[in-house]
């Protein structure tokens, strides 16, 4: 069974935030093996120009790999590397957009009956956020 991963890169992220993309920067993959050594391989090849990626999330899923990048791309805005030379070609890419996973917390919150202040976002809710939006 295939593991979908979330991974960042706090020097893409940095990046993003100074060319005014978004701060909020996510590289969606699928890994055979273990999605540990997904990010270590993102991180011996120099994944889009960085080699400081960290894994934020994982889950199992029966999808390949063309499969996955659809249904991410149908979800989520995916970055353009046509756009962004700097990215060096990488396609899987995502930008989130932080007020939609606040309001996506603070629903999830509600409805399970807990304070539904807005929280201060961490990677793993990002992380979350994507793969919920999987399905």
């Amino acid at each position: 069974m295939a593991i979908v991963y979330i991974a960042q890169s706090p020097l893409m992220q940095e990046w993003g935030g100074d060319v005014g993309i978004s701060k909020f920067l996510y590289k969606v993959g699928l890994a055979e093996d273990t999605a540990k050594a997904a990010v270590e391989e993102l991180n011996a090849e120099g994944y889009a120009g960085h080699k400081d990626w960290q894994l934020i999330g994982e889950k199992p899923t029966e999808m390949d790999a063309a499969a996955l990048l659809a249904r991410v791309s149908e979800r989520q805005k995916m970055i353009d590397p046509l756009y962004y030379p700097k990215i060096k070609g990488a396609k899987d890419i995502v930008k989130l957009e932080q007020r939609k996973v606040e309001a996506n917390l603070v629903i999830k919150r509600t409805m399970e009956g807990r304070d539904s202040k807005i929280p201060k976002l961490k990677p793993a809710d990002m992380a979350a956020y994507i793969l919920d939006s999987l399905g």
